[in-house]
């Protein structure tokens, strides 16, 4: 079968991938983007589970093209998945990005050619095998594209409906009056349990750790209060990489035990009060180092999810009086009546650490305690996170190492952007990247800027080939580790140190530098002219 020539093959079609197509095709660069689904989204064409919404405030959650702003408005805060999926198909009619794209065909492989420096790619899906050939070759396949679904006795002989929240089927799935069970309390759990509980017959909710949630601040957003703050969204945008996450706001620059109890009192309420992520990510700056910082705002939010609450026994379960983590270690969701829910006489909660579950039954799911039936049962249980996509793919680089091998130790990169021994390979919202720490769309951004100067760059100089040294990429894994290791975070089991995926290396799978610095350093290699790199031209030596 012959193989199509492209300069890029971009694989995924979300926001990494659809900036890196626009800028690309912007300097003539021809491309293809693959993506496994029918359109456009990325996980928000995948999650489509009730009460799907990010957790991101508007407008930080969309590209920064003026061209793209100018004309879109949003309805709520923090838009819904169906808004969501809107925008998307907004950006692709103004920049008519679909002529460039093949839908419903999943990358299952891609192999360097050493003698041509080149990637060969294959795909298959709907439309067949697609086979192309591309110099370059961008994974933006996010960092949760993988989902997991843990190995649970007996869940083939379940004979309600069962799904897990990132494959909700399009035709929904219907929970009115039925009997539900839900297993897992992370952000699609916390979704989707405040979504339907209202409206079901009964809803148990197995639980591993609490979800230490924090209030939404939801609410209607008009036209006209939006087009009165465009003036402002160009200064938005370019300030939202100075900060820590790739927010507009940034952590109080002092320590939490140098302020008076009154005055951290009146800080955390203020914070509280303001919704989405400030009472995480704009409070006082050690509380994902100090420890009684932290055990000061986890009492604090103890407090004001308690009073949510009215039995005892549901209370401490889900804001127990010893903390199960450091309040911040686990990405805290955003919740809307989370805790309401669980004040109503048809909604349990099942400590799985105490009554652990041993099967999934025909009628239901099966503990040490008891056996619950239910019509239905949703997993919401994650993601094999950063990596699982990436390492679904018969991806082959110098001598033919296969990404499994080179990563049986966990994930090294370079900048957690590129890959030693992979030659031309860019990866976005990856590994050792801020990612998990990072507002997505800026992250897309921020990568996505230096992979085209990079490649830009390597087009002016007729550079052919152009690897990472394992040197740097070694050095560079163990800054991310070393950074991490100072805080916090290792404290916790989840899914940012591995923790969820049986068998995953338990390490640090984010930059938590900062946005700021973390630009700062890309930044740097490429003003210094890639000192981290080994670059060669076909028929040239290498330099």
């Amino acid at each position: 079968m012959a193989e199509d020539k492209y300069d890029v093959i971009i694989v995924g079609g979300g926001f990494s991938g659809i900036y890196n197509l626009i800028r690309l095709r912007e300097l003539g660069f021809e491309c293809k983007l693959i993506e496994a689904g029918s359109n456009f989204g990325g996980v928000w064409y995948w999650n489509t589970y009730p009460g799907a919404r990010v957790d991101s405030a508007i407008p930080t959650y969309e590209f920064s093209f003026p061209e793209l702003w100018k004309g879109w408005s949003w309805s709520e805060r923090f838009p819904g998945q169906k808004e969501l999926q809107a925008y998307f198909e907004y950006v692709d009619e103004k920049f008519d990005l679909r002529k460039d794209c093949r839908f419903d065909s999943s990358v299952k492989q891609a192999h360097w050619d050493d003698q041509q420096h080149i990637w060969h790619v294959t795909s298959d899906g709907k439309q067949g095998v697609y086979k192309t050939a591309a110099r370059y070759l961008i994974l933006c396949t996010g960092f949760g594209s993988k989902p997991y679904i843990p190995k649970l006795k007996g869940l083939e002989t379940f004979n309600g409906v069962w799904s897990h929240t990132a494959r909700w089927p399009k035709e929904g799935i219907e929970t009115s009056g039925k009997k539900v069970g839900v297993i897992g309390t992370g952000a699609s759990g916390v979704q989707v349990v405040q979504e339907i509980g209202q409206r079901v017959q009964q809803l148990t909710v197995f639980q591993r750790t609490p979800n230490l949630a924090i209030p939404m601040g939801q609410c209607q957003v008009g036209k006209q209060v939006q087009d009165h703050f465009k003036e402002v969204y160009e200064d938005i945008y370019r300030k939202l990489s100075t900060s820590f996450s790739g927010f507009p706001f940034n952590w109080i620059p002092r320590p939490l035990m140098q302020d008076s109890e009154e005055e951290r009192e009146a800080t955390f309420q203020e914070l509280w009060g303001q919704g989405g992520f400030h009472f995480w990510l704009s409070n006082y700056q050690d509380i994902l180092i100090n420890k009684e910082s932290n055990n000061a705002t986890y009492t604090f939010w103890r407090k004001k999810v308690g009073e949510r609450i009215k039995d005892s026994k549901k209370r401490e379960l889900l804001a127990p009086t010893v903390p199960p983590h450091p309040f911040g270690c686990k990405r805290p969701s955003q919740e809307q009546c989370f805790y309401e829910v669980f004040n109503q006489d048809n909604v349990d909660i099942v400590d799985i650490n105490a009554k652990p579950i041993l099967e999934i039954t025909p009628k239901g799911v099966r503990t040490t305690d008891k056996e619950y039936e239910l019509d239905v049962l949703i997993l919401a249980t994650g993601f094999d996170t950063h990596v699982g996509a990436i390492l679904d793919m018969d991806l082959r680089g110098l001598q033919g190492e296969t990404i499994q091998d080179h990563w049986k130790d966990g994930p090294v990169t370079y900048l957690g952007m590129s890959v030693d021994n992979f030659p031309n390979l860019f990866i976005a919202y990856g590994p050792q990247a801020p990612t998990a720490f990072c507002n997505g769309p800026v992250c897309a951004e921020m990568q996505g800027g230096w992979f085209v100067q990079t490649i830009e760059f390597l087009r002016q100089h007729g550079f052919t080939k152009f690897t990472p040294t394992t040197h740097a990429a070694l050095a560079y894994k163990k800054h991310v580790n070393m950074l991490s290791d100072a805080t916090l975070l290792p404290l916790a089991r989840g899914w940012y140190n591995g923790d969820n995926i049986p068998g995953k290396k338990r390490e640090a799978y984010n930059y938590v530098g900062g946005v700021q610095a973390y630009k700062k350093e890309i930044t740097e290699e490429m003003e210094h002219g890639y000192p981290g790199f080994q670059r060669e031209a076909l028929g040239r030596s290498r330099l």
